[in-house]
């Protein structure tokens, strides 16, 4: 049993960094820093593998339709019910679907999962009196607990919070029917009230997730647009970093792919493509001048201190944008020292291991590099699900 369950844990670990990579998020070098920071502080709670606002309600109600239940009977009962609930949603034509892909399987990432920290951080589930986070068993005993909490009339013995704040009500098709990702006015109008409030880094200053959903408009057609820069308010000035700083690691992972693929060729002595290095001249060409204006200071006083490894990529990948460099071969030790971390999977070391990961590596089917995203389409389809509510 404790094999199954440790192999199940590990299985959903793997998933979500595949995920993660498929969205654009490779880490070889460290970059996720950056882009897991400016994310939080430009969009709190919001998460790579979201898909659409409405599981922000239906999660909820979800566990409010579980009250009566707690353990193990909780989880699996959960867990029928989302499987269900990704059949519905398939059946109805949606095409965001968690689970969609697997079912009639569950998902090793269901919606209760994907979204349970967004819940806490946008106020929908209740913290601990401690101000820590409830888990999902917690959740499952305090709705429990509030269901016995009454008297022969059915009024309440105690003073009890439940886990979540007051939601909005069912849709008529939520126990059989169609039932969609379509948000209702009223669902819209629930989140739109607790979005308007989320504050930058758990300080006073609103978020520019908040300042996006109280325009009341579908999402800006870029994260860099007019349109979004008109309403950061004080985030103005590192939303431009912000941009510099995506730039500046879409360089950096092509940096690294071209440094790669040379090295299976020149170390390795196995024919490759020239894909990736020839990428790279293409990369530098369209982001290279916005890269190189990039304030590291400046990017450390956004987000924190980076990791010294990090910093000195990042410092060298501008300096070698700054001396139009055709080969980025200048780079190779501060790139095998920043991808060091990752010990024996660290695919630039000149080891057995490196050799043995270059070998799993094929040059034509690793993605090309891109900039950071910061989970801009996340938070669009989030901005444009709440514009289109009906």
């Amino acid at each position: 049993m404790g094999w199954t369950y440790l192999s199940r844990e590990a299985l959903a670990r793997a998933k979500a960094q595949m995920d993660e990579e498929s969205m654009g998020v490779r880490d070889e070098i460290g970059f996720l820093t950056i882009h897991q920071r400016y994310a939080d502080r430009f969009f709190p709670g919001t998460s790579v593998l979201h898909t659409r606002a409405r599981y922000a309600v239906i999660v909820p109600w979800l566990f409010e339709d579980l009250a009566g239940l707690t353990g193990p009977a909780a989880v699996r009962a959960l867990r029928e019910r989302e499987r269900e609930l990704a059949g519905r949603l398939k059946d109805a034509g949606e095409s965001q679907v968690i689970g969609g892909r697997v079912f009639p399987k569950p998902s090793s990432q269901p919606p209760s999962t994907v979204y349970w920290n967004a819940l806490a951080v946008w106020g929908i589930l209740r913290p601990r009196p401690d101000g820590r986070t409830i888990s999902r068993a917690q959740a499952h005993r305090l709705l429990k607990s509030a269901g016995a909490a009454t008297d022969d009339d059915g009024q309440p013995l105690l003073n009890f919070d439940p886990p979540f704040a007051p939601l909005p009500n069912r849709p008529d098709s939520w126990q059989s029917g169609p039932l969609t990702l379509q948000l209702a006015t009223a669902e819209a109008i629930f989140l739109r009230e607790r979005l308007a409030q989320l504050r930058r880094n758990g300080g006073h200053e609103l978020s520019l997730l908040a300042r996006l959903v109280r325009s009341e408009v579908a999402a800006p057609p870029a994260m860099w647009a007019d349109e979004t820069r008109a309403i950061a308010g004080p985030d103005q000035a590192p939303l431009v970093r912000a941009r510099q700083a995506a730039s500046l690691a879409g360089v950096g992972r092509a940096v690294y792919d071209a440094l790669l693929e040379h090295m299976v060729e020149a170390d390795d002595k196995r024919e490759i493509s020239s894909r990736h290095r020839n990428h790279l001249i293409n990369v530098v060409e369209e982001y290279g001048s916005i890269a190189a204006k990039l304030d590291v200071d400046a990017l450390e006083a956004d987000i924190g201190a980076v990791p010294s490894k990090l910093r000195a990529v990042l410092t060298a990948t501008k300096e070698w944008i700054a001396s139009k460099s055709e080969s980025p071969g200048s780079l190779f030790d501060v790139y095998a020292a920043a991808e060091a971390r990752k010990g024996p999977r660290a695919r630039l070391a000149k080891t057995p291991n490196g050799r043995a990961r270059r070998l799993e590596w094929s040059s034509d089917e690793h993605g090309l590099a891109g900039p950071l995203h910061y989970r801009w389409e996340q938070v669009s389809t989030l901005l444009n699900d709440l514009a289109d509510a009906e």
